[in-house]
């Protein structure tokens, strides 16, 4: 039970948050919020990508259950294709500004 104890004071003590932020950095820049993983880059189209990939593989091995959720995500997913979708290509990267909706030359 102590041992218990000790861990849940310990992620009190900004260990996790500490962790967190080591993983996840949201860094300013003039074109919009840049997101970092691990250190690498995510790109929201890529993301949206890796999202419908895993959408069609729950669909063919028969994992989908949730119709609204999975098509709430989808959803999400395409859109976040549509607007960064220069981003695919490294000459057109990071030429967008951010904006809510569909990004705009920056």
């Amino acid at each position: 039970m102590r041992s218990v104890k000790r861990r849940m004071r310990a992620a009190d003590n900004g260990y996790v948050t500490a962790l967190l932020r080591r993983l996840v950095d949201i860094r300013r820049h003039p074109l919009g919020p840049r997101v970092y993983l691990a250190g690498q880059r995510i790109h929201e189209c890529m993301a949206g990508a890796v999202a419908v990939a895993v959408l069609g593989l729950l669909v063919l091995t028969h994992h989908a259950h949730h119709r609204r959720l999975e098509g709430a995500v989808g959803v999400v997913a395409v859109w976040m294709i549509a607007k960064d979708w220069p981003d695919f290509f490294p000459s057109r990267r990071d030429t967008y500004g951010w904006r809510f909706g569909l990004h705009r030359r920056g």
